[in-house]
């Protein structure tokens, strides 16, 4: 019965350590809207490195939220019929201070979505936004808003 206790004190100080040296991490969150202030279906996607990737619909609203480990690196993707996809990268390495006291962060960022074309075929050249973080975990976000038009393949020309 002593063993068992004994046993039983070590898993729970192990637990107990390991929650306090738990993983720290970012809520990233926010809101999707759209120039007519609409606020249909959106789909999330979260690609993660090397992991598969998580999918999720927009909240009421269009409220989102997310949390990502530190040292994790993500492709967020906002898609939603009859807009332009928006794809946000983001590294949260350094995310948090090494002295803070937090083991936790909140970044609030909005998604505005813009109309397609008739043609279906405009697109973002590369993510439209870069969240990464300075040493001292100081917050650098970079933007990308070049649009290119998508050559209209051949198969959707003869469907027309």
């Amino acid at each position: 019965m002593n063993t068992f206790r004994t046993l039983a004190a070590a898993a729970s100080l192990l637990l107990a350590s390991a929650t306090f040296a738990g993983e720290k991490e970012v809520t990233f969150h926010g809101k999707v809207v759209t120039l007519d202030g609409g606020t249909r279906k959106t789909t999330v996607i979260i690609q993660r490195a090397g992991q598969q990737a998580d999918t999720t619909e927009v909240g009421f609203g269009g409220l989102f939220s997310m949390n990502l480990g530190e040292n994790e690196h993500a492709l967020i993707t906002f898609t939603q019929n009859g807009y332009v996809t928006k794809v946000v990268d983001i590294n949260t390495t350094n995310c948090i201070s090494k002295f803070s006291k937090d083991d936790s962060r909140k970044v609030r960022f909005d998604v505005e979505l813009l109309p397609q074309n008739e043609d279906k075929n405009l697109a973002f050249v590369a993510p439209v936004g870069h969240v990464t973080f300075a040493k001292g975990g100081l917050l650098k976000v970079s933007y990308d808003h070049n649009l290119v038009t998508l050559p209209v393949q051949e198969n959707e020309v003869a469907s027309k």
